[in-house]
């Protein structure tokens, strides 16, 4: 695998989704990261170009997972500031997939790979932020992004492990049910849970069991996972996954968030956080 020249200086890591580095331009980015103090990935509302140039947290890796560039609007202000500034910090972190081009499938490459890009001074210069903007713009390619396909699988998944064929049957449970449905999740979580550290699909069967368990008792969650409109559906989840992944902490103010966090045992920037006890300073 090679990369274009332009990449050279930029910092980033192609890693299999069991975490074998496969290629890095500046040193193994997932240890980079892990040889941090602290481990964060970060919300969509959450100021993390502030948070990350605090001294107290030079030491912090800030992860934009897929929640992050999924949900954030305009897009391009995960990379250049209102007026076009470039955002530069060392200790940025942008983490998601990478689907094999054209390109790479003729070359032999027909695996979708984990990339890890450091939000350093040349990644403004690899991303095609006028592209991004043209993206966004009313009319132009956001409209034809359509995951709708991947979403419908998903949501076929977590019928499965809740044993039914429609969200609305869930209404229809009578308590003892929900409570059976939910111990078996939560007995999946502790038994996997070990497992999700550097790899990718156990992390995200967990994190689809902890959405599982919230959706048995959050009807706001049941009603966005009935809206067939709504494309964030699944944007908890993945924060959830990345942490996992990581073995990271989480920022976020969500309820639905902090629920499936605390499920799973992940702690909440700044605070400790235990399925059995609220949130403590």
């Amino acid at each position: 695998m090679k990369l274009p020249v332009d990449y050279e200086k930029h910092a980033i890591t192609f890693l299999s989704f069991y975490g074998k580095e496969l290629l890095s331009t500046q040193g193994n980015l997932f240890e980079v990261i892990q040889k941090s103090a602290r481990r964060l990935v970060v919300d969509n509302h959450i100021d993390w170009f502030r948070l990350s140039g605090l001294l107290d947290n030079s030491n912090t890796a800030f992860i934009l997972g897929t929640t992050t560039d999924r949900e954030s609007s305009p897009l391009r202000l995960l990379l250049e500031d209102k007026f076009g500034k470039p955002k530069i910090r060392q200790n940025v972190f942008m983490f998601g997939m990478k689907s094999p081009t054209h390109e790479d499938i003729l070359a032999g490459h027909r695996t979708p790979l984990l990339v890890i890009s450091q939000l350093d001074e040349y990644a403004i210069k690899i991303f095609d932020v006028d592209g991004i903007r043209k993206f966004e713009l009313p009319g132009g390619e956001k409209v034809k992004w359509n995951s709708s396909q991947s979403i419908a699988d998903e949501k076929e998944k977590v019928l499965s492990l809740l044993s039914i064929n429609r969200i609305e049957e869930i209404d229809q449970m009578p308590a003892r049910q929900r409570q059976t449905e939910d111990e078996k999740l939560h007995l999946s979580i502790e038994r996997n849970k070990p497992r999700c550290f550097k790899r990718f699909w156990e992390s995200n069967d967990v994190a689809r069991f902890a959405y599982s368990r919230l959706l048995l008792f959050s009807k706001k969650t049941r009603n966005e996972f009935a809206n067939s409109n709504y494309p964030n559906v699944f944007g908890d989840l993945h924060l959830v996954q990345n942490a996992l992944f990581f073995n990271a902490e989480f920022a976020s103010n969500d309820a639905a968030v902090m629920k499936m966090a605390k499920y799973c045992g992940l702690q909440k920037f700044g605070t400790r956080v235990s399925e059995s006890g609220c949130a403590s300073q």
